[in-house]
């Protein structure tokens, strides 16, 4: 059911589209982890053939990390950072992704080709899935696509030169959970049945996180990969990782028989 809220923006755009420029529309455009060098050629020509780049930042004044990454394709360009706060009020989140998705459509207006960066992949785990939802509920008229880009567990995987799955095998992708008692549960679906764990955003989890995996005997088979494609790049096996904290972008791939470089 549209809320009135919605229902003006859709009959207020509706209005306008016959002002905007066959050029113009909104791409979301994934690019990748951190090395610049795994923009996938459709991100890069994307990136070359707009006339606005925005990206998301964490504060005013910050830099945006997609930004960083795809800095060397957009020099001269016209950039637009859109502020997504670090925080988990729903409420809060909710209101930033209204005003940014508002903030791209109003360019889009203006005449102008966009494109909204987006690290890794726009559709897993990433602040544009919800600029997506956002615009195909408000503005289901705007023209827009969606440019896959490669995601850091893809990225880990082929540093560390081990299989993500093999045939038969379950490939289960999910975020650190927040208590003890659901990682428990996770781990063991991954004892009973034959599935190889992605971990992501492990941040500051890893100190209780590391003490399960070694009371279930996995930390042998468990692989740790930090802030993959960036300089502080770190794949190593989790067993001789210590505890205490780890970057935010952190992740495990747990697998039996795992193939790691020794």
């Amino acid at each position: 059911m549209f809320s009135f809220k919605h229902l003006k923006k859709i009959f207020s755009f509706a209005n306008s589209t016959k002002n905007i420029s066959p050029e113009s529309g909104l791409t979301l455009v994934g690019v990748g982890p951190g090395d610049p060098s795994l923009l996938t050629i459709a991100a890069v020509k994307a990136i070359k053939d707009a006339s606005l780049v925005a990206y998301p930042i964490a504060r005013i004044g910050a830099k945006g990390i997609a930004n960083e990454i795809a800095s060397k394709f957009i020099e001269g360009k016209k950039c637009m950072p859109l502020l997504f706060p670090m925080i988990s009020e729903m409420n809060e989140l909710n209101d930033a992704w209204e005003v940014a998705s508002d903030q791209l459509v109003k360019a889009v207006k203006d005449g102008e080709k966009v494109v909204l960066l987006c690290q890794g992949d726009p559709s897993l785990y990433a602040t544009s899935s919800y600029i997506l939802l956002k615009i195909k509920l408000n503005y289901p008229m705007l023209c827009l696509k969606v440019i896959p880009g490669i995601s850091s567990f893809n990225a880990a995987a082929a540093a560390a030169q081990m299989p993500l799955s093999l045939q038969k095998e379950c490939l289960l992708v999910s975020c650190v959970p927040d208590n003890r008692e659901d990682f428990e549960m996770i781990l063991d679906d991954f004892n009973s049945t034959r599935k190889v764990l992605v971990l992501m955003k492990l941040g500051k989890r890893w100190g209780w996180v590391r003490n399960i995996l070694e009371d279930r005997n996995l930390l042998e088979d468990t692989l740790f990969a930090q802030e993959v494609g960036m300089p502080s790049q770190r794949i190593e096996k989790a067993i001789d990782l210590e505890e205490g904290d780890v970057p935010y972008f952190s992740l495990l791939i747990i697998r039996r028989k795992s193939l790691f470089i020794s």
